[in-house]
């Protein structure tokens, strides 16, 4: 099967940070196939996909949590179809994902299903592409998805554009060599660990490293930064250096692409980490969609544990964090980080 002779497509991509870092490289497939791309978004996916040379336009939509009605999109619908796009597709089925395309006005309005969605969110679509298997890296099930579509060449992989990262090397509030660590994660604070763990790790670290430095971040919450505050008031070390403000995608970019090592949780800096080679050290809870988020190779540790609530889909986790991310250890932590820095220094 050919890949179709599309001039201008729209990617509809509604995520958030991890989301839009694995859209990338489908992205990047599509414009070096010929394709003029241009990208539906929220704000951070705005602020993360600037930094990828060859897009074209991005629409941001400020999606928050709880996400504004379909109806406050209606206008943004209306400049999207004088477009005339010959295709919008999106590798992500939620309901507004689909709403999206399938209002679109494109000739083809493609989606891959990858859940449960209405009649009425499927009704303007004209192909649907199953996206049953999560078993695959989620940028490998992307460009699956195009591959479904005809598509043939080999996975592009990310790119940034260093100029926009370069001018923050200076601005950086640590000395090298450091480690970035992101304690919290915005998705869900059951995937968080224990503060008081965290704060064991980093003494451990230092045990053996002396001269390393940490530099933590968060995304500028009142709980972000709370918990931050209280992660400092913990260690009591001025070789942790925290920001308690938000800072921009791409200084965060800098930041990961100047550390050591990454060292956090399941969310979008880990993401954001990896795509940009770096090292990582990543908390999991166990889930269906695990194996398709937690990084792979031998530059990265993932440190997992079975939790049942939500192996149930249960949000509220009856008991808590006790039940499952605080079975794994600070020790496992601290020497899964260690082991990674030695690799470092020898390459």
């Amino acid at each position: 099967m050919a890949f179709p002779p599309w001039k201008k497509v729209l990617v509809v991509d509604l995520g958030f940070l991890g989301d839009t870092v694995h859209s990338i490289p489908a992205i990047r497939a599509l414009a070096q196939a010929g394709v003029q791309v241009d990208v539906v978004t929220t704000t951070v996916g705005a602020e993360t996909l600037a930094l990828v040379p060859e897009i074209h336009q991005i629409w941001r939509i400020p999606l928050q949590k709880p996400s504004p009605p379909f109806w406050e999109s209606f206008s943004q619908l209306r400049s999207l179809r004088a477009k005339k796009y010959d295709a919008a597709v999106t590798w992500v089925g939620s309901e507004r994902n689909l709403f999206y395309v399938g209002w679109s006005g494109a000739r083809d309005r493609i989606a891959r299903i990858t859940g449960k969605s209405s009649w009425l969110a499927r009704l303007g679509l004209t192909q649907m592409v199953d996206g049953s298997d999560r078993s695959a890296p989620v940028f490998e099930q992307r460009l699956e998805f195009l591959r479904k579509l005809g598509w043939s060449d080999k996975d592009p992989g990310w790119n940034f554009k260093n100029h926009s990262l370069e001018q923050f090397k200076s601005k950086l509030p640590v000395k090298k060599p450091y480690l970035h660590l992101s304690v919290n994660a915005a998705s869900s604070p059951l995937n968080e660990w224990p503060l008081d763990d965290w704060a064991e790790v980093l003494h451990q670290i230092w045990k053996k490293e002396p001269r390393l430095e940490i530099l933590a971040t968060g995304a500028g919450s009142e709980r972000e930064r709370a918990r931050l505050t209280d992660l400092a008031a913990l260690v009591r070390d001025d070789r942790l250096k925290i920001v308690l403000e938000r800072i921009p995608i791409d200084f965060l970019a800098s930041v990961l692409q100047e550390a050591e090592i990454h060292l956090g949780l399941d969310s979008g800096v880990l993401h954001l980490a990896v795509a940009l080679g770096k090292p990582t050290v990543s908390i999991f809870r166990d889930s269906v969609g695990r194996p398709g988020w937690a990084p792979r190779g031998s530059k990265h540790r993932v440190l997992v544990r079975d939790c049942a609530c939500n192996q149930n889909g249960n949000i509220s986790c009856e008991g808590g964090r006790a039940l499952c991310l605080s079975k794994i250890t600070p020790t496992e932590a601290a020497e899964s980080t260690l082991a990674l820095l030695s690799l470092s220094h020898q390459s």
